[in-house]
């Protein structure tokens, strides 16, 4: 059976970790979607929104916007990751 809670059974506790996985989620679209932006300004200095919805990493580029988001996942959760671990 599926946990429906984060990190307690308070259901408080639960609604912020939703609300803060809500944010971390959005916050990463827009830093993932920013760092097309700035691949695409230093290729060809003026960047469409086509650019953004058409891009396609290279091998290379996909491997570094993999470890950036497992970075700024890593980041969001380890403080509670290791409060549990902790706790347990």
């Amino acid at each position: 059976m599926a946990k429906n809670h984060f990190l307690d059974e308070e259901p408080a506790v639960d609604r912020v970790m939703k609300v803060v996985v809500a944010l971390a989620r959005e916050t990463y679209v827009l830093k993932d979607r920013l760092g097309i932006v700035e691949r695409k300004l230093d290729e060809k200095g003026v960047v469409t929104r086509s650019d953004l919805d058409e891009f396609k990493p290279t091998p290379e580029e996909e491997k570094e916007i993999l470890a950036a988001r497992d970075a700024f996942v890593e980041s969001i959760l380890s403080p509670i990751v290791t409060d549990r671990i902790d706790v347990e």
